[in-house]
Formats: structure tokens, sequence, C-alpha cells
């Protein structure tokens, strides 16, 4: 079976070292911390990226044995450092993005289980979170808007037909830091990450709201972790390659996902939150949250 990971990661990292050998600003901050949530921190070793950074621990024929996979859905407490602009509402959207993308990559090798009878048990938190700035992310949404309007009308230099996308302004762009482990029947640790990714001025999307940033970085969260127990591999050394189809059609295009307790999670946005994405709107406008209560 073949694991891809999507283009738009491996490009992220592209564009964020190109603007940090040109001395441009273009990424959010990075912070990894260390909160306790994990039940030990001793086996993990870094990892880094361009615009990801992460420490791991895999104890990989631990997780190659294991058949069945239990998620608890992600916990982002009020309290954590920066989440003051989120609402309780925001949040959850957040945690259950990092889910639906978690689960989705554990089904890939996993049969995905609600009951406590599961060989891996996987739990999150997010530990911080740097919301979107309005401002920047309006700005850019308002000059993308007025570069289409003027490539319209032929004042401009842009011909097209569309938003025309252009960097963000590189004011307040969010970032996100999770701890999450996978625990065996004997609550031993197999598989462990502390992760922390940020936004960037090139492919980052903007939309108005403070969550969004965030919001897609849960989703970045979730595929990386997935990854991590799905192969037994670094994620961000691991080779890039083209989305397979069942990768669009579930986490793009929002249709069935493959193991039906993903369905708890609820479905990608699809074609609504494509078509949202392209005005700019906030991410709550497609995504419907989780299709049941949190387990």
């Amino acid at each position: 079976m073949l694991f891809s990971r999507p283009d738009r990661r491996a490009l992220s990292r592209l564009l964020a070292a190109t603007a940090l050998l040109s001395g441009v600003a273009a990424c959010g901050t990075v912070v990894l911390n260390s909160t306790g949530s994990l039940t030990r921190y001793d086996r993990l070793e870094r990892s880094t990226s361009t615009a990801t950074e992460a420490r791991l621990f895999i104890d990989r024929p631990a997780v190659e044995r294991a058949r069945t996979v239990r998620i608890i859905p992600t916990a982002f407490p009020a309290n954590v450092e920066g989440s003051a602009p989120l609402t309780a509402a925001d949040r959850r959207l957040i945690a259950n993005n990092a889910d639906r993308a978690l689960c989705y990559d554990l089904s890939l090798k996993y049969d995905v289980v609600t009951s406590r009878d599961a060989d891996l048990t996987v739990r999150a938190q997010v530990t911080r979170v740097e919301p979107t700035n309005l401002i920047g992310a309006g700005t850019t949404i308002a000059g993308s808007a007025a570069v289409t309007i003027a490539s319209q009308v032929g004042v401009g230099f842009a011909e097209g037909i569309g938003r025309i996308p252009i960097p963000r302004v590189p004011i307040g762009l969010g970032s996100l830091t999770v701890e999450a482990e996978a625990l065996d029947r004997h609550h031993q640790q197999r598989a462990a990450m502390i992760w922390g990714g940020a936004a960037n001025s090139f492919t980052s999307q903007p939309r108005f709201a403070a969550s969004s940033d965030p919001y897609d970085l849960a989703g970045d969260f979730g595929q990386d972790f997935g990854y991590l127990l799905a192969r037994g591999e670094d994620p961000f050394t691991a080779a890039n390659t083209l989305p397979t189809w069942d990768r669009i059609r579930v986490t793009i295009l929002g249709e069935a996902p493959l193991d039906p307790d993903c369905e708890a999670f609820g479905r990608a946005p699809g074609v609504d939150g494509i078509l949202t994405d392209y005005i700019g709107l906030p991410p709550e406008f497609s995504d419907k949250g989780p299709a049941v209560p949190a387990r």
C-alpha cells in the first residue's frame, strides 16, 4: 500500500527554506515545550525541517505488531498558552481536525476501534498556540482580491479568472505545538512526538479567523503523527510522493473515510471547504466538526 504526503507539505518546507536563506521573515514562530502530558520524555530525539520542528520516539517492532488502534480525542484546554483569542468552539474544531487527519493515516495500516480493547491507544494534547492575526490575514485577502479585480478590468498586470494568490503579509502568522503518544495494552509508551508547526507566507491559506492557521496546522500534525505510527519512520525525512486517489477523495473531497470508525471525527469539508477557503472565510463555515459527541 502506498503512503503519500500531500504536495503542500513539501512545498511549504521548500519555500520556507528559500525565505530563510533570503532573510525574509515569512514563517510563524515554532516553539517546542514539554508540559507533562506524556508518560515519559527521556527517549525523544530531535528531528527538524524548515517549517516544522519535532522530537520523536518510535518503538518500531511494537507498532508493527499492533493491529488495532483507538484514538482518544485530542485535548485542547482553555488555559493553553496563547489560546485566549480562541473560543471553545474554535478549540474543538482545531482538535478535531487533528483527529480526523490522524485517523485517516492510521487507517492505512490499523483497524481503528472505539473500544478500550486496542493494541495501541493514541492520545494528544495541544500545549501552545499562536492564533492568526486578523489584520495580517485580512490585508492579504483584500490585496489578493484587489489584484484579481484589477486583472479582470485590464488595470493590473495579472490576467486570469478567479482570485489571484499573493504572498501573505508576514504579520501574525499562526503556530501550534502538540504533544502526542501511543500506549500499548500495558500503558507502556510505544511512540511519542512533540510537534511544532508554523504558517508561512507562501503556502498557508489566509482566512479571516483567529483559528485558521492553528486549524490547518492541526491537520498537518495529525498527518505527521499518523505517518510515524503507520510507517514507523520519521515523517520529516520521508520521501514526498504524489497523493493517492484515496487521500484526495477522503481528505480533500470529503468522501467516506477508509475506516468507518473515522466517521466519528466527521468528514473533510470537501468542495464547500475549497470554496470558503477561496474567499477567506473561517474554517467553521464549511467544517461541521465531529459527527458524534467526543468519546
